[in-house]
């Protein structure tokens, strides 16, 4: 089975000229819930091919009862903020269309930098998919692979 999600419109300050002017700007963003030993939060989280890591602010891993401490730490340098700290966790996620779900275990990195959308790179997301991009009709669709360790 696969998993389809229409791209969410974002309304620019300004109309988009390469867009024909459109007065929004698709993107691949849709929910994902992320669960931990206090319970589970749901985050509009954009998929991107280019990003090496799947990373949320670190309020989410608090508010799911991750203790980040003694966390593997590395550094950031895709972000606006410049070089941030990243702290990694094994967490479940959770993603679900209208006619199926997906649950995982995977490492997932937090950081105190503010981010518009937490993002889904590559560990942790998309090497566990094979992710099909449909411009025209502004979705995306997912289908576990082989390396998918979920249910």
């Amino acid at each position: 089975m696969t998993l389809r999600f229409p791209y969410q419109n974002y309304r620019p300050a300004h109309p988009i000229a390469p867009l024909a002017g459109r007065m929004f700007r698709p993107r691949p963003v849709f929910s994902v819930t992320l669960i931990g030993s206090l319970g589970s939060t749901a985050q509009d989280a954009l998929l991107d091919t280019g990003a090496d890591d799947t990373v949320f602010p670190e309020w989410v891993a608090q508010r799911i009862g991750l203790d980040l401490t003694h966390s593997p730490v590395s550094f950031a340098s895709g972000l606006p903020q410049g070089s941030v700290p990243v702290r990694y966790a094994r967490v479940t996620l959770r993603i679900a269309d209208m006619n199926e779900r997906r649950e995982w275990k995977a490492w997932v990195g937090f950081t105190p930098a503010p981010i518009r959308f937490p993002v889904l790179g590559f560990t942790g997301f998309l090497e566990y998919f094979t992710a099909i991009f449909h411009g025209k009709r502004e979705e995306v669709e997912l289908t576990v692979n082989g390396r998918y360790p979920g249910t």
